[in-house]
């Protein structure tokens, strides 16, 4: 009985310390990481790739405070992601904090265009071009050929919530094309290129004060598309899209503040009529969606 009794208190002893233990575990929160694209205005290439094989996060006083949040390489076609469309690289508890840099490891980017020519541009052997665009302190670590985001406010993860950021990669303005030429006219005109050097322009948004600018482009007929929507803030290119093939667009992950779009679409001009909603600022306000029709005519 005597050995009985030490059995119940040991197991009660052990349930004790598990508890106490679980009550002591760090506060965790979810962090999403989703990767979008401002797509490049040829229509020459099937695909415009990069390979992103490790996401870390930490904060930059510390530097021993990287954790990683992402280690399996990953290949994402950027044409495949646009208008709103995304793939999510990262969705994973860490511990409730504040953050302040978030970094991204890509080893090479690829494109293959239409006519069946293909490149690829390797950075741990030939690194970044340029200096890339620096929204948000973006930094090209050439050391560990990594992308350094310095962020302006802190990524603040809360116990038990989830907090979204998508990162924009633009091609048009980060795949650098070499030894461009055309043959032929018109619709039978293709394009030849030598390579391209990979120069990260991009942007790193929190989802949870952006919004979405969306519609369509068409005339008296019908939707067209392959128009390019360009989105302004303070006068500076800020990024764009293109309409598809049911000349629909879609702007997302845009931060609250006053926009201005334009948009160009070889052979057509806005019509003055119609055209009311998108000739002036645009006041995009936190998780609002504006919805910005075009109507076009052809131009002589």
């Amino acid at each position: 009985m005597k050995n009985i009794k030490y059995f119940l208190i040991a197991i009660i002893g052990i349930i004790t310390i598990s508890c106490s233990n679980d009550n002591t575990a760090d506060p965790t929160g979810t962090l999403s990481l989703k990767l979008t694209d401002a797509p490049m205005h040829y229509d020459q290439f099937i695909s415009a790739s990069v390979m992103i094989d490790k996401i870390e996060i930490g904060n930059s006083t510390d530097i021993n405070s990287m954790m990683t949040i992402m280690d399996t390489p990953m290949k994402y076609n950027l044409l495949e992601l646009v208008n709103g469309i995304t793939s999510t690289m990262a969705n994973v508890e860490i511990p409730m904090g504040d953050y302040d840099l978030i970094r991204f490891y890509i080893s090479s980017t690829e494109m293959e265009m239409v006519n069946g020519d293909s490149f690829t541009y390797n950075m741990s052997q030939d690194g970044y071009s340029g200096n890339g665009m620096m929204q948000n302190g973006m930094i090209l670590n050439s050391s560990n050929r990594s992308v350094d985001i310095q962020l302006d406010h802190f990524l603040t993860i809360s116990e038990g919530n989830m907090s979204e950021f998508l990162l924009d990669i633009d091609v048009d303005q980060s795949f650098m094309l070499e030894g461009v030429n055309f043959v032929n006219n018109g619709n039978g005109m293709m394009m030849n290129m030598s390579g391209f050097t990979f120069m990260p322009t991009m942007r790193f948004i929190d989802m949870s004060n952006a919004g979405t600018i969306n519609g369509a482009v068409q005339d008296m007929n019908e939707n067209l598309p392959n128009a390019t929507i360009t989105l302004k803030h303070n006068g500076e290119f800020y990024t764009s899209t293109h309409s598809n093939s049911n000349g629909h667009y879609a702007l997302i992950g845009i931060p609250e503040g006053m926009y201005t779009i334009e948009i160009e679409l070889e052979g057509y001009m806005m019509n003055p009529i119609g055209n009311e909603q998108n000739m002036g600022e645009l006041n995009m306000m936190s998780n609002s969606t504006l919805s910005v029709n075009f109507n076009m005519i052809t131009s002589n």
